[in-house]
């Protein structure tokens, strides 16, 4: 039953590669076990005890929430007025959180923003009486001014694609006057683009110099340097790449907040609009402090080796461990290059197993970088890739860092993020069992409470939801048993039954920078008619363990079948009735 796709590179991948669409050993692609966003997660009261460092900001809490709310996302909170509050009581996380109402408080320095795409100030209509013009360097701190204003801005970054060189940047005379022509300009500082930093500006212009707020100096800057011949940049001792310093993303987005109302003055429409989005910004800042705190009570700590300390702000704090040699650090942060024993060294790190990680930059791979790159595929190592600007994929700077957090810590499985080391092999005796189509409860109405409850916390009707399931769910199959090595699949009246072995797994790199994992079993012997010759499944599992449900893709071929991204036919124990369904579907 051959399915007709769009082409896909496919391998078994190793890594993230999410910055490039088509790149040896990923595939970029939806993941039918998570999408659309909605899609349900694991209960979130599963949470272990443990110990750790608290990761939130100082003077950043979060009164308990008020009864009565109508907000049901698990975070909101005001800058500065309601710092984050996590307690670990018993070893157990805990976070009370709190709705901000707009206009009700005035935000001081310290945080603010927009979503960090968890969620969207979205429900109300921006109310603009003025329009502020802002001119960002770079597009990270460009997309959290954006995020920050609404329509109530205008927001250009001069660098805005992961195909540009950061390093060997020089601004054009066009640049130039949309810098001096801009309301409020932001800037990374700390040497990294001193071509718009040292500009002359107005004095009627406001400057936002992130190096500035982080206390980085002029004198402690150091501007960049590229070694073009191999592909690595260099800033001595400081990194210049503040926007992957959760505290420094805190702070400009508290310093962009008040140069906006300032700007607009305090009583104004544009003011109330962008404390509406700081609110909601703020929010998912703490979402994103609470998943960090969640790791450390769980005792989470990776260890990595990188090719360039470019994410290292981020890495710190979510308590990831440095396992990159001091010698081959130094020669990357200097303009030396690693020597051959350094590089040797780095190599027999990334292959032990006492690294779990290797943090690649897709926009320098150089030679040596290559050369651990090709170290940790060998090894089965967990790869993420990481640009310097963000990904064209990603609309806002923190739903970027949170992914990479993700990423990072690889502890949630059922979203799909895990190490590649702990992907095992399965047998068909995971999924032994009785099983029936959710298609036709889908078809009779039975499923609307499910799409109703994915309406409520999603970005689609009740109605958008049912039509895309419709579409994912879609088969011709009613039930499925297995049993042994033998798979009988039933249509209507008819059934065919064929043996079936294993053909290993396939790790899927999606777009969202989460992964899937899926089980593949291709027919042995004579193939019946009407029996798909490879059979794949899907089911958020990474090691042996018998399924509670799974997606599965068939098709004439493994690779044919690979491709499969849109029809994900779905399918639960027989034993279950229609209500049991609904409700399993619901707890997830």
């Amino acid at each position: 039953m051959p399915i007709a796709a769009s082409r896909h590179n496919v391998s078994a991948a190793t890594g993230w590669y999410n910055e490039y669409p088509y790149i040896e050993t990923s595939m970029n692609v939806t993941d039918p076990n998570l999408s659309p966003s909605t899609d349900p997660s694991p209960n979130p009261s599963s949470t272990p005890p443990g110990n750790g460092p608290d990761m939130t900001p100082a003077g950043f809490t979060v009164p308990e929430l008020p009864s009565g709310s109508e907000k049901t996302r698990s975070v909101t909170v005001l800058r500065k007025w309601f710092p984050i509050l996590v307690s670990f009581g018993a070893g157990l996380l805990a976070m009370a959180l709190v709705i901000a109402g707009f206009g009700l408080f005035k935000a001081p320095s310290g945080g603010a923003g927009t979503s960090g795409g968890v969620s969207q100030a979205k429900d109300a209509t921006d109310t603009c009486s003025t329009t502020i013009s802002v001119v960002a360097s770079v597009n990270q701190w460009g997309s959290l001014a954006k995020e920050l204003g609404g329509s109530c801005v205008e927001v250009t970054s001069l660098i805005n694609s992961t195909s540009a060189d950061p390093h060997g940047y020089e601004a054009t005379a066009a640049d130039m006057a949309k810098l001096l022509a801009a309301d409020i300009v932001i800037v990374n500082g700390a040497g990294y683009d001193g071509w718009a930093a040292n500009t002359q500006f107005g004095k009627k212009q406001t400057i936002i110099n992130i190096g500035d707020l982080m206390g980085i100096t002029v004198t402690e800057e150091h501007e960049h340097e590229e070694h073009e011949e191999n592909g690595h940049h260099h800033h001595g001792s400081t990194n210049p790449h503040l926007w992957f310093s959760p505290e420094a993303v805190l702070k400009a987005s508290g310093s962009i907040v008040d140069a906006y109302q300032a700007t607009a003055g305090k009583e104004s429409d544009t003011a109330a609009t962008v404390q509406r989005h700081a609110n909601t910004w703020n929010a998912d800042y703490a979402e994103f402090v609470a998943l960090v705190n969640k790791a450390r009570s769980e005792g989470i700590q990776r260890r990595y080796v990188a090719t360039e300390s470019i994410i290292s702000y981020l890495l710190e704090y979510v308590g990831a461990v440095d396992n990159t040699p001091a010698a081959y650090t130094k020669a990357m942060n200097s303009e030396a290059e690693p020597t051959a024993a350094d590089l040797n060294e780095a190599m027999a790190q990334v292959s032990s197993d006492t690294t779990d990680l290797l943090i690649v930059n897709p926009q320098a791979m150089s030679g040596f970088a290559e050369k651990l790159d090709d170290a940790a595929k060998n090894s089965d190592k967990t790869i993420i890739s990481v640009t310097e600007q963000l990904p064209e994929r990603h609309d806002t700077l923190l739903a970027w860092l949170t992914t990479i957090t993700h990423q990072v810590l690889a502890n949630d499985v059922y979203n799909g993020w895990f190490l590649t080391q702990e992907v095992k092999d399965r047998s068909l005796a995971d999924y032994a069992n009785e099983w029936q189509s959710v298609y036709p409860l889908l078809k009779n109405g039975s499923l609307k409470p499910v799409m109703e409850a994915k309406a409520k916390t999603g970005d689609m009707t009740v109605d958008e939801y049912t039509r895309y399931y419709d579409k994912g769910y879609a088969s011709d199959v009613d039930s499925i048993t297995i049993t042994g090595d033998s798979i009988t699949f039933v249509r209507g009246s008819a059934s065919v039954t064929a043996t079936y072995e294993y053909s290993g797994y396939r790790i899927l790199d999606y777009a969202k920078g989460n992964r899937g994992v899926r089980y593949l079993f291709t027919a042995s012997g004579d193939l019946p008619k009407g029996a798909p010759k490879a059979v794949q499944f899907s089911d958020h599992g990474i090691s042996a363990e018998k399924s509670a449900h799974f997606h599965i893709f068939m098709d004439d071929s493994q690779e044919q079948a690979i491709k499969e991204m849109d029809n994900w036919p779905t399918f639960y124990p027989a034993g279950l009735n229609t209500e049991q369904v609904v409700e399993e579907m619901l707890a997830h």
